[in-house]
């Protein structure tokens, strides 16, 4: 029985990223889901640009983004649909490269990674598999389960990583209890398809503050819509999703013989996240480590900054650059992170679900006044990471992609460097010996460039609005993590030091917050 570098339970988005990002590395997965196709219906609607700059590391950002529309502005309005407060459309792309928000189609977007990741040789999907438990010890983990004709299978691996959602029975093997963030509202999510160009509908992102039914209305993806409406206590799930219902609540924003209904669910929009997100040699990641109610539309955006945080530490753990316990690190880094953006989502979500008239009059009344003063709403934003990083104020941050090549004809630096960390050098001809013999052993494992080259063949990054040299300052390099986000800057030689004492240590840097 072959026993796989990495076992992955659940081929949703976390899970198909995560393998791709394995198998791309020279590991050895093996993938089971319960289900045989994608997930035909909508959930996550909303991918930031750090995300889709990451999913470029994969092959997958431009084939996504054909499913996809950008974001444009988002507001809150008051049952008279008055706006309280407003966010316009952002000026254009970050530095990543990408817009803030894309909407987009979420079973279109499965289907473009699982499509690459079902022909790469080192990975072994099988569907029709249900979990069931597992047995570790030492050596890896052997992982129990049920194919479809009942009979049961054994799949050893020496890793294991369960991407098994927010019902996650990885999580309960593990026995991992979670912190519940108090937020714990009932829902119905409705998803519709347009059959007119001229429905109406803002293209920005609307949150009606009414308190009789606090509602969602945002666009989610091309000739798509989706609206969310609170329930109160005593409707059901059943009356609730009922065509004709839904066609009432809708009419209030649009003709509904303009849409198609695709589909409604009731959730309980929730923040929790787990205690403990490694057990011996398994992992819980996405979904299976964290839930967040939609109000920032970052869940699905947390699981995959998991999958690009956990994937090359996997690979440097197998290839033994890295003790087991340098994994522990996907937790420090991601735990605190994923908190602090629920926390914002709640934040939005307890402006937007209050229920009591009068209480929502004075919150009427003091977000409009402070809109007329020009000071807004505080849009809560994705922080930094704040462990596992050097002590500087430019650790943490996502780092802007480069590009290299013909001026006239540019290409992306991320698909030329790969899943790997990037060492991006100020001036080869500044270097001292030791920093260029350092930078030549480092050429194995990490993906090297220059804003100056010479001719030691690094390739020269192009910066005509000195961007990049901006953010280096006068550091003579920049040490950048596989998933693009800032290690430190510093001189070459201890950049790599601090670097492997990372890999052995993990704890060492944590930023202080300069």
């Amino acid at each position: 029985m072959e026993k796989h570098d990495v076992l992955i339970i659940g081929l949703g988005p976390v899970g198909a990223i995560l393998a791709s990002l394995c198998a791309r590395a020279g590991l050895s997965v093996k993938v089971i889901e319960r289900d045989y196709e994608v997930y035909k219906e909508p959930r996550a609607i909303v991918l930031d640009h750090e995300v889709v700059r990451q999913l470029g590391l994969i092959d997958c950002a431009e084939e996504v983004l054909a499913h996809s529309t950008p974001g444009q502005g988002y507001e809150f309005i008051n049952a008279d649909r008055e706006i309280l407060t407003a966010r316009g459309a952002p000026p254009g792309p970050m530095p990543t490269g990408y817009w803030p928000a894309n909407l987009f189609h979420q079973p279109s977007m499965e289907r473009v990674i699982r499509s690459k990741l079902e022909k790469m040789p080192n990975v072994d999907i099988e569907l029709g598999v249900e979990f069931l438990g597992f047995e570790q010890d030492d050596e890896g983990v052997n992982a129990i389960a049920r194919r479809a004709d009942g009979t049961l299978a054994e799949f050893p691996a020496r890793y294991a990583v369960g991407c098994d959602g927010g019902r996650s029975l990885v999580r309960r093997y593990l026995d991992v209890q979670m912190e519940d963030l108090n937020f714990n509202e009932p829902w119905v999510v409705v998803d519709v398809k347009l059959l007119s160009d001229d429905t109406g509908l803002s293209k920005n992102g609307v949150q009606l503050c009414d308190p009789a039914r606090p509602t969602t209305c945002v666009p989610s993806g091309p000739g798509r819509h989706r609206w969310e409406f609170m329930l109160k206590p005593h409707e059901t799930a059943e009356e609730v999703t009922s065509p004709e219902t839904l066609r009432e609540w809708i009419s209030a924003w649009t003709d509904p013989d303009k849409i198609e209904l695709e589909r409604s669910a009731v959730y309980r929009f929730h923040g929790l996240v787990a205690k403990k997100w490694r057990g011996g040699r398994v992992m819980i990641i996405g979904d299976a480590a964290h839930q967040m109610p939609p109000f920032m539309g970052q869940g699905l955006c947390a699981g995959a900054r998991d999958a690009f945080n956990l994937a090359w530490k996997l690979v440097a753990v197998a290839n033994g650059e890295a003790p087991l316990e340098f994994l522990d690190t996907v937790e420090r880094e991601r735990s605190p992170h994923v908190k602090e953006v629920t926390k914002g989502a709640i934040a939005m979500g307890k402006t937007v679900c209050v229920t009591d008239p009068d209480e929502a009059k004075l919150r009427d009344e003091k977000m409009m006044a402070d809109h007329k003063a020009g000071k807004g709403f505080a849009f809560p934003g994705v922080p930094r990471i704040e462990s596992g990083v050097l002590d500087d104020r430019l650790a943490g941050s996502v780092f802007p992609e480069p590009f290299i090549g013909d001026p006239s004809d540019p290409d992306r630096f991320d698909a030329a460097a790969g899943y790997r960390p990037l060492l991006i050098v100020r001036n080869m001809d500044t270097l001292s010996d030791s920093a260029r013999t350092a930078l030549d052993a480092a050429s194995a494992r990490f993906s090297i460039a220059a804003l100056k080259s010479d001719t030691q063949g690094f390739p020269q990054l192009l910066d005509p609005e000195g961007m990049v040299a901006e953010l280096m300052d006068e550091a003579e390099a920049i040490l950048v993590k596989s998933d693009r986000i800032v290690f430190g800057r510093g001189g070459v030689n201890d950049l790599l030091f601090k670097w492997g004492e990372y890999l052995r240590q993990g704890l060492l840097m944590t930023r202080s917050g300069c």
